[in-house]
């Protein structure tokens, strides 16, 4: 089985690719910068050099036929002075990458989007939960709800595609996700504790989940993946206790975080840095998100692997990692 696959080297991507290998598939990938292609001990990659935003770039880069197409590359930022990036990447991005795979004739397109097409709802979210996303104040999800709209059109023209919805991703290999939050505890950059709460699952889990809805998704259909749901508080006081750091003791207003993320995001364009906390992100931090995966489980054999405590554990021992590597780094520059 051959499979072309964006967003190879990002967090999920990664573990997508370690899974393919191990079972013996032939993987081609898209990237962007040399300098984050990698090897693996279980195969050999094909990278190929792209960019979804031009469409020639992916025609060279896709083989003809291919069994799967895994698209998982996407743009997470949720700050506004990147707002148009994320449209190009996740929208057209989307829809390139679409016209390319009928043109070549892909044989099945799993597309990952995210929970975030569901929007913000009062109760736990599952696939026949109204799409509230291009209503969400945060653009991240307005750009995913778009970019399964994009789908939804080539599905009609004949494209076999599979959607996943993955809830709160843990698990090592994150680079700019829930480890943000990891480090505002550690820098003490947070004002509080957030108030809201979530599903969470493990990348290894949603990686596997990708093969399985080729072999088992049904066309055009959507696959939320979820796992345990936890406040956020529950996080933060984990998360404290391993650092041996005081905590707050009070969990903070949501209109307080809000403010504090507002008047972050404002200062932000006028020094050109990306804020600590965002007005979007501190949203996503103050809502009430947790899904079932009753459907999943039953037509993609989805399970849940780890307890949230050992998926904080292997994110928490993956971040502290990387943290010491870049100050190895740093004092070796330095020198």
């Amino acid at each position: 089985m051959h499979a072309f696959i964006t967003g190879a080297t990002g967090f999920i991507g990664q573990h997508l690719v370690d899974q393919l290998l191990k079972q013996g598939w032939q993987v081609t990938a898209l990237y962007r910068h040399a300098h984050k292609t990698y090897q693996t001990e279980h195969g050999s990659i094909q990278w190929k050099r792209g960019q979804l935003q031009n469409v020639q770039s992916l025609r060279d880069a896709m083989p003809m036929s291919v069994d799967a197409v895994f698209h998982l590359a996407a743009d997470t930022s949720n700050w506004s002075l990147n707002h148009r990036r994320q449209y190009q990447t996740n929208v057209q991005g989307t829809h390139n990458l679409a016209e390319v795979a009928l043109e070549k004739k892909a044989i099945r397109f799993i597309h990952t989007s995210s929970l975030a097409v569901y929007g913000f709802h009062d109760g736990p979210i599952d696939e026949y939960s109204e799409m509230r996303g291009i209503d969400s104040p945060i653009a991240y999800y307005r750009s995913k709800y778009l970019a399964e709209e994009v789908m939804r059109e080539f599905i009609k023209k004949g494209l076999d595609v599979v959607i996943l919805n993955p809830s709160a991703v843990l698990g090592p290999k994150d680079q700019q996700n829930w480890v943000r939050m990891f480090t505002c505890i550690h820098d003490g950059t947070l004002p509080g504790i957030p108030p809201g709460r979530t599903s969470f699952c493990y990348v290894e889990d949603v990686a596997k989940a990708h093969i399985q809805a080729f072999i088992h998704g049904r066309c055009s259909e959507n696959y939320i993946l979820s796992g345990p749901d936890a406040n956020f508080s529950q996080i933060y006081h984990w998360v404290s206790s391993k650092l041996n750091s005081t905590p707050h003791t009070h969990t903070i207003p949501s209109w307080l975080l809000k403010c504090s993320g507002f008047y972050q995001s404002l200062l932000s364009h006028f020094t050109r840095k990306e804020p600590k906390l965002s007005v979007e992100t501190a949203y996503v931090l103050c809502a009430n998100v947790t899904a079932e995966c009753n459907k999943a489980q039953r037509e993609l054999q989805f399970k849940t692997s780890l307890t949230l405590e050992h998926m904080l554990q292997e994110t928490f021992e993956w971040w502290q990692s990387q943290a010491q590597l870049n100050l190895n780094t740093s004092i070796k520059n330095a020198a």
